[in-house]
Parts: structure tokens; sequence; C-alpha cells
């Protein structure tokens, strides 16, 4: 669409133009165009939570296998801070951070309204207040005059900014796979001048087994396989429309899982008086409020209590986790280590505990998700290093035409990737610096370094084709000059690094 097609479209429903005014600009345009032929190639954003980026390894899934052989395969998605189901979620599809979107997570509290939204309460679900401080790819379609269909995603049977998608569903668990697929074929072989331009897909049985049993439990495992089966279906049904070569698919997980066990609960209430603050959020990460407590008194409480667990002040969070800003953000901060989970003496008392959990730092290689895309818009046979999730709107705003909201993502590490470009290069390199081995995953645009139990995403920063490759993110880097590297994580320096050959480990 021309830019300034784009601008008229945008601004007609609050200026009113003269009528002089309007006659100029359909002057300086050629005649319009039929509207279907303007509009995008169709977009399905497809979710399955909680699928740890390493399940493909594990399973036999032809079709998921399928759409990785014909399009674009990230090893992970990296993910934002807190690792939970509605803040991912939303910040797939509105490029924002939690600590500025608002959706902190799946249990918490808004200070200024003196309310609490917690995924069990339907009225704060779909409440759209909890979602106004971020615009979703859905809002920003309807505004821009194309219509889009949700079949479950976390904010989406909200009215968000006064608006609401074309088509949607109030979310319910118990709604079968094969039921939620027939409706996006439903909406897909509509007439091309109703059909939706952007559909989504979600699916969370994959996440409830992982709970239960346990990542990369048997079950879990199988539940993927019968997922895959039903995608099968799906792709099936798109081709028998002459859509599947002509529809970009967008294909992410929210976050992974880790195993966790009694054994590994840090009891708040063995160091914190729990009826002097409030706690909005438990899990691997505990959200607390200071009420009859001061914030200082509760760090220092928590500060050294168990070897397992961290905690900050809200405004010494750590800058990588880009948590601080949103007034949802707690005073205090508690994380444990990943695998640890931090609960209460009566709650333990009262639950059985899940055998699987995810909410740690999303620099965590157990908690990255899972990004494939296939479609017109993509290079087939394509890899690239673990990609953010913080990028992904950019990326839906670009294969719908649209002009994005504010965000905080980038569309820069996709570009490599589209199918009118070369193919983009994919190196792994091994480096063994002065306490441990790192491997860098070098991208033509960005890349990730693997060190540890860790994958960190980085921006490169260095002009294409320089001798030093030089990659950054906030306060990490890392320097590649031929058989040599150097690196900061996490404010310790990796010393020098000398490359090594790929099975050296």
């Amino acid at each position: 669409m021309p830019v300034i097609s784009k601008l008229v479209q945008r601004s007609l429903p609050t200026l009113a133009l003269a009528p002089v005014l309007i006659s100029l600009l359909a002057a300086c345009q050629p005649a319009p165009a039929d509207p279907v032929e303007q509009r995008p190639q169709p977009l399905l954003l497809i979710s399955i939570d909680g699928f740890r980026h390493d399940y493909f390894e594990l399973i036999d899934s032809p079709n998921l296998d399928r759409l990785i052989d014909e399009g674009l395969f990230a090893d992970s998605l990296h993910h934002v801070f807190p690792t939970k189901t509605f803040p991912t979620h939303y910040t797939l599809v509105t490029g924002r951070y939690p600590g500025t979107h608002g959706v902190v997570a799946n249990s918490m509290w808004d200070p200024e309204r003196d309310a609490r939204f917690s995924l069990g309460d339907r009225t704060a679900v779909g409440d759209g207040y909890w979602y106004q401080d971020g615009e979703p790819i859905w809002v920003t379609a309807e505004q821009q005059g194309l219509t889009s269909a949700t079949f479950f995603w976390p904010g989406s049977e909200a009215k968000i900014h006064r608006v609401r998608p074309t088509h949607w569903r109030p979310y319910d668990g118990s709604v079968p796979h094969t039921e939620r697929i027939e409706q996006v074929l439903e909406w897909a072989g509509m007439p091309d001048d109703e059909r939706p331009d952007l559909m989504t897909l979600y699916f969370s049985r994959v996440d409830s087994l992982g709970h239960s049993r346990g990542p990369a439990a048997p079950a879990v495992l199988q539940a993927a396989e019968e997922l895959d089966a039903e995608l099968g279906m799906l792709f099936d049904g798109l081709e028998r429309l002459d859509l599947f070569d002509a529809i970009n698919i967008i294909l992410v997980s929210d976050h992974g899982m880790s195993a966790v066990d009694i054994e590994r609960y840090i009891r708040l209430d063995d160091y914190l008086d729990l009826s002097k603050v409030r706690v909005s959020d438990w899990g691997p990460a505990a959200q607390i409020w200071a009420t009859d407590m001061e914030i200082e008194s509760i760090v220092e409480a928590l500060d050294g209590a168990h070897p397992r667990l961290r905690v900050w002040a809200r405004d010494d969070i750590p800058d990588r986790y880009r948590f601080g800003s949103h007034h949802r953000v707690p005073d205090v901060l508690a994380e444990a280590d990943p695998g640890w989970m931090i609960s209460s003496s009566p709650f333990l008392a009262q639950r059985q505990p899940p055998r699987g959990m995810h909410g740690w730092d999303p620099a965590h290689g157990e908690q990255h998700g899972i990004f494939v895309a296939r479609g017109p818009a993509f290079s087939r046979g394509t890899r690239s290093p673990a990609m953010r999730s913080i990028d992904v709107y950019a990326l839906l705003t670009e294969l719908l035409n649209l002009d994005p909201a504010e965000h905080e993502g980038s569309l820069t590490s996709f570009l490599p990737y589209f199918e009118s470009r070369p193919e983009p290069d994919y190196d792994i390199a091994h480096f063994r610096c002065d306490t441990k081995l790192v491997e860098a995953r070098i991208g033509p645009a960005h890349m990730a370094l693997h060190i540890d139990d860790y994958i960190h995403v980085f921006d490169r920063v260095s002009e294409p084709g320089a001798s030093r490759q030089s990659f950054g993110e906030l306060d990490l880097e890392f320097h590649v000059e031929g058989e040599r590297a150097e690196g900061r994580i996490d404010g310790h320096d990796l010393g020098d690094c000398q490359r090594v050959e790929t099975d050296a480990r």
C-alpha cells in the first residue's frame, strides 16, 4: 500500500478533510485497484504452548518437519521475562516487553486500580484494561482495514483500544483440536474478499502435560506427535483450498519447560512474614509488594537467605530482563535458580506440586521455544540462530503490509531470510575461553551464543564484511576476529577465547 494511502486511511476517522484537499490527494494517486488485489497474502500464526525447542529431536513429526524443510527454521526462540504464557504471548503480538505492555505475569497486581488479574478470572481476562499498554497485531490490522480471526490467543477476547478481531472465540480449553482446525479452514475457505487476512490458532495440550508429567515425559512427546498429525490435517485442508503455498505460516511456542521436584522448593515464609507483604505471583519467580513492610527490609530479609535465591528491588532488576518500567512491575522480585521454585508452606501442604514449570530467566536454554516460518515470503530450507520473540510483531506487520504501532522489536534479524534474498550464511564456531567452551551460531544479522545452559541472542553491530565481527545486546557483547574471540556476559569477561574444532567439547 503506498505510504500516502496508509496515512489517509489512518487519518480519515479523526480529520475533517476539506473537499479540495481530498480532490488534490485523489489527483496525485493512480486509479484505485481492486481491494482484493491490494490485500496481503493471508497470514496464519500458530502457537503450541510449552513446546520446548529440543522436542523436535525427540519425536516423529513429519508435518512439522515439512514446515522446517520448506521454510525458515530457527534453532530456538528467545523469549522475555517472565517466561510465562500471558506475558510471552502478548509480547509476540505487540513487540513490547512485559515491563512495557504491562502483562507482567499470569497472575498480577495493579496498584493503580487496586485490582488483581489471574488466568482463572474470566472477567479480568476479558477486560481490555489489562492489555491497553500494547497494541496487538489484530488491532493493528483491523485499524488499517484488514480483517482478523483469532481462535484463542491471550488477550484476543478483550476489546483493546476499542477494537476486537472480526472473528474471535472466548477461551475454552475443552474445545478439541480438530474443531479449532476446522474453524481455521472454514475461515481460510471464505471468498477472497471475506477471508481474514490474519488468523491465529492456539494449542495447550503439550504445556498441560508438561506441567503434570514433566518435560519430555512420554505423555508429552506423544501429545506432540498427535498434534503433528493434527497439523497435517490443517496443511492438507489448506492444500485442498489451493492456499498452502499462498499463505504465510508462522509457528511458535511461548516458552519451554524445566523439571521441578518437591525437594527443590524455597518456602518464602521461612524468611519473610507473608502477612506484611503481598505476593502477586509465585513459582520460578515471586513478585512481591510492600504493604506493612519497607522495600529495603524485604530485600534484606531475602538477600542471601537461600543459596538458590536471588532478590532485587524494582530498580535493581537486571537490565537484560527489561522488566522495570510499568506500574505493575513489583516492588521486589525474587527469582529461584532454574529448576527451583518459590512457594509457601501452607500452599505446599494443600497442593500437589507440578513436575514441570517455566518462568525463569529467558536466556536459559530450557525456557526457549520454537520458531518456524513457511510461505511465499520466506526462503525455503533456511536455518537461523535463535531468534527473539520481541521481534515477531515487526515481522507480522511486514508480512501484512501494515504500519506497526510503537514497539521495541526489530525486523533486521528476519530480513536475510525473505524469499528475494540470497541464501543466508550460517556458521557455527566453538571457542575455548579462559574458563569454559562457548558456541557461537552466527547469521547474517545476528548471532546466538550458547554458554553453559544459556542461549543469549545478540544483534550484529559491526559492518558486514568487517574483519572483526561485533555483536551486542544491552551490556552483553561478543566479538570474533579470525581464530580468536572475546566477550562479556552478565558482567563477567570471558577472557581470551581461541577457536577450536567443532567436535572439541
